[in-house]
Order: structure tokens, then C-alpha cells, then sequence
């Protein structure tokens, strides 16, 4: 079908095309039309079959035209698409078309599009950032979680008050503004005193404490609880001490060293946890970067963004929000979404600014790297090459195949970018990776996971 189409712009993100489709294209489609209803159509008095055109078009003829305009505009309307390369992001809105016998068939539509950025402005990109060191602190603290992971548990004898390392059973009820609050409470509950994420006060409460004693603890839930009725709020946690096992920590020597791991001695398991560490550093300032790069990028570059595609991603990163929440079983509280706005615009610019940074600088993944890439995977997972391209294989394959694209972008970034390291003071490593899966299968208590209405620390 060949239509004459007019484009123009209304916005960076909204254009207009008109369509005119010719009468002859209109008049054969009507007639086309026609015939095969006439085939098909019931009309008393004539066989069926037998029905006449001038009967079928005198009893369908609105019917038929208003199909027959509905299924144009539709065709003259992708046509104008495809000829004027339009990137849709939203449902067209398409104004009634003006449909008058003998003559062409008009319509106009208004489209939200991508907007196509001609150039990006690389000559602010500056940005501070300095690397931070795997510390010995660092170090020790891994090590320490791998003996707490290989740690035995027993009841003491003879048996004592908790202290630091112990594992605990309680019950325990909550009183917040001095109402009990059922849905709080818990029976049985593991608590670990060693768990970085347990509230001080709590954890001070029940020091002391022995099986069979009872005890009010007072705790201040944190300002960014996920419970927002609870947010800075003080309770007192009315416990009972059920039972205590205390842990009995591996020795740190080379026994130790080659029970976690392939170690022949304590130097060859600290300097395997220091190479771990390193590596989950690297990945860690490599994504900092990442972000500092992207953030100044549109910073000093002007991006429309379309409404659409805010709202989409907007409604994404909700969903996405909700699946998490159900799956850690967290109570879903709208102000944990924080600026969800303000989030879900930086991610439509960041798709943007980097599309149009690939487009105009010709950055594109070859197949020759997937190929390296799905060769990788399948090194470090010890998998087949065979079966890692299926795994990989549609949309699994795009998704992977955009990432490389990102790495590449963000690697031309990079070279373009100074990056000035007196802009921000070194830190050092707190975080470890979780060199506890090293950890051999010996008798082990795993705490129950914390939930948004317990003292343990939100993250």
C-alpha cells in the first residue's frame, strides 16, 4: 500500500504524522471487501452465495466502511512509521479520520517518541573517585566469619548467663506506646548475639540473661524501619530466655585453614580471603564508577524524557519492589519505595543518554565477543559450551548481549572521563564477600531471617 505521509514535530518527544491514503487503494479494499461478504452474508430471499453487491453494500455499506477505514489507518499508520523510522514508545493517539467517497482517505496522529539525542557532551566528564584498600581489619573479619561459620554449638557446663557468641532461643511479645502487638511477637526465635545486624540495645538486653529467666528489654526501632509505624518508635520487648548454646570457635592454625578450603597453611587462607576480597572490591568501585560516570553524564547533557516511558519504568521498578517484598516476606509499605520518581527518571535518561552514545560513537557488540562470552561462562561455571548456548538462547542471549553493549559504553566512558581521585578521601573496606559458602558441612545454627518488625537493623 502506498500512502503520502507528512511528519512533523511537535516536541523532542512527541511528533505528528499526517496520512493520506489514495481513493483507488480505499475503493479496492471496499470492493474487496464487499465481494467476500457477499459470499458469506444471509439475506432472505437469495440463496446464499447468490446475494447481489448492490444489496450487500445497501445493508452493510457502513459496516464494511467503517472495517475497511479502521484497517487503513492501521496500515497507513505503520507505513508512516516505518518510512519516517519513528520510535514509539506509546500508543498512538490517531484523530477520527475523515472518510468521504471519491476521495482520499485523511488522518493525523500524535506519537510519543524516544527522543534522538545528535550529540553527547563528553568535555565535563569529571568525576571524583578514588579506589579504596582491602585492609588487615578486613581481612580478619572474614576470617573470623569463616570460624563462627565452622563453630560447634553446646549447652555450657555448667550452664551461665549468654554472652557475646551465644545462640539463643526465646519467645518474646512487644508492647509499642504501650499496646501489645501480637503480630510482632515470636516463639522459639534464634537469635544469634555474634550477628552484626542485631540492634545493640537488644543484644545488650539479653546479656546475662539464662535459660528460664525473663527480662523487659528496651528497644528504639531504627528512623528507616521498613514498618513505618514503627520508624523511631520505642517498644519493650517483654522476653523469655528458652535455651542457650554457646559456640566453640576452630582454632586459627593451618588444621583450621585446610578444613575451610584447598589451604595448606593459615598464610595460604588469608591471602585466598584477601584475593576474594579484592575481587568483590574491584566489583564493587568498578559499579561506583559506573554510576558517577552515568550520573554526570546527565548532569551536563539535556534529556527528554518521555512520559511514557517514565510511567513504565516507574511501574516496573513498583512491581519489582512488590516481588521482593514477597519474597523476603516483608509487609509491603509504600514509603519504602522512597523517590521512586526521581529513580525511575534517572534510569529512562541513563537508557537514553547511553543509546545515543552507542549510536553516534558506533559501539556494538560483535558476535565474535558473545561467543567469547558464552565461552567464559562456561569456564568459570564448568558447564559445557553446548549447553550454556542454550541456556543462553533467546531472550537470555539479548539480555547478555546488552550487558556487554553497557560494559562496552562504560568502558569508552572511562577513556574519555578524568578522574580526579583528590575529589574524595580514600575509605576502607568494610564488607566482605561471603567467603562463609568455603565453610566445611560440620553442625552449624542458622538464624531465622530477619523480618522488617524484629530489633534487627534494617537495611
Amino acid at each position: 500500500m502506498t500512502v503520502q505521509t507528512e511528519l512533523s514535530e511537535i516536541s523532542p518527544v512527541m511528533v505528528e504524522v499526517k496520512v493520506e491514503v489514495p481513493w483507488e487503494t480505499v475503493d479496492k479494499e471496499l470492493s474487496s471487501s464487499f465481494k467476500t461478504l457477499a459470499r458469506t452474508a444471509k439475506v432472505r430471499g437469495f440463496r446464499p452465495g447468490k446475494v447481489p453487491t448492490h444489496v450487500v453494500r445497501k445493508l452493510y455499506g457502513a459496516q464494511v466502511e467503517a472495517e475497511v477505514t479502521g484497517t487503513l489507518v492501521e496500515r497507513g499508520l505503520m507505513e508512516a512509521v516505518q518510512k519516517h523510522k519513528i520510535q514509539i514508545v506509546a500508543q498512538p493517539e490517531v484523530d477520527e479520520p475523515v472518510f468521504t467517497k471519491g476521495e482520499s482517505l485523511r488522518f493525523s496522529a500524535k506519537i510519543e517518541v524516544q527522543p534522538v539525542l545528535e550529540a553527547v557532551d563528553l568535555s565535563k566528564l569529571t568525576v571524583g573517585h578514588k579506589p579504596v584498600t582491602v585492609s588487615e581489619e578486613a581481612v580478619d573479619e572474614s576470617i573470623t566469619r569463616l570460624r563462627h561459620s565452622a563453630s560447634d554449638l553446646r549447652e555450657p557446663e555448667p550452664m551461665r548467663g549468654a554472652k557475646e557468641t551465644d545462640l539463643l532461643t526465646i519467645d518474646y511479645a512487644v508492647r509499642v506506646d504501650g499496646e501489645l502487638h501480637p503480630d510482632l511477637g515470636a516463639e522459639a526465635r534464634e537469635v544469634d548475639l555474634g550477628d552484626d545486624g542485631l540492634l545493640d540495645a537488644f543484644r545488650q538486653g539479653l546479656l546475662g540473661l539464662s535459660p528460664g529467666e525473663s527480662r523487659n528489654v528496651d528497644v528504639t526501632f531504627p528512623e528507616d524501619n521498613p514498618r513505618a509505624e514503627l520508624a523511631g518508635k520505642p517498644a519493650i520487648f517483654e522476653v523469655q530466655l528458652k535455651e542457650l548454646k554457646e559456640r566453640l570457635l576452630p582454632d586459627l592454625d593451618d588444621e583450621f585453614a585446610q578444613d575451610v578450603g584447598e589451604h595448606k597453611t593459615l598464610a595460604d587462607l588469608k591471602a585466598h580471603v584477601r584475593g576474594d576480597l579484592e575481587k568483590e572490591n574491584e566489583r564493587r568501585e568498578e559499579s561506583i564508577l559506573r554510576e558517577k560516570l552515568i550520573d554526570k553524564l546527565i548532569e551536563t547533557n539535556e534529556i527528554p524524557v518521555p512520559p511514557s516511558m517514565l510511567q513504565q519504568q516507574r511501574q516496573q521498578m513498583i512491581q519489582e519492589f512488590i516481588q521482593f517484598a514477597q519474597m523476603t516476606g516483608q509487609q509491603i509499605d509504600p514509603s519504602m519505595l522512597g523517590d521512586v520518581d526521581g529513580r525511575a527518571e534517572r534510569r529512562v535518561k541513563a537508557g537514553i543518554v547511553l543509546g545515543a552514545l552507542a549510536r553516534i560513537e558506533g559501539i556494538d557488540v560483535t558476535n565474535e565477543e558473545l561467543e567469547a562470552k558464552l565461552a567464559s561462562i562456561a569456564e568459570d561455571t564448568g558447564k559445557h559450551i553446548a549447553k550454556v548456548k542454550v541456556e543462553y538462547a533467546g531472550e537470555r542471549r539479548g539480555q547478555l548481549e546488552n550487558q556487554l553493549l553497557e560494559e562496552k559504553i562504560v568502558g569508552f566512558l572511562k577513556s574519555k572521563a578524568t578522574i580526579d581521585e583528590n575529589m574524595v578521601e580514600a575509605s576502607t573496606v568494610e564488607e566482605t564477600p561471603e567467603t562463609e559458602k568455603k565453610a566445611p558441612k560440620k553442625k552449624k545454627a542458622k538464624a531465622k531471617k530477619a523480618k522488617a518488625d524484629t530489633p534487627e537493623t534494617s537495611e
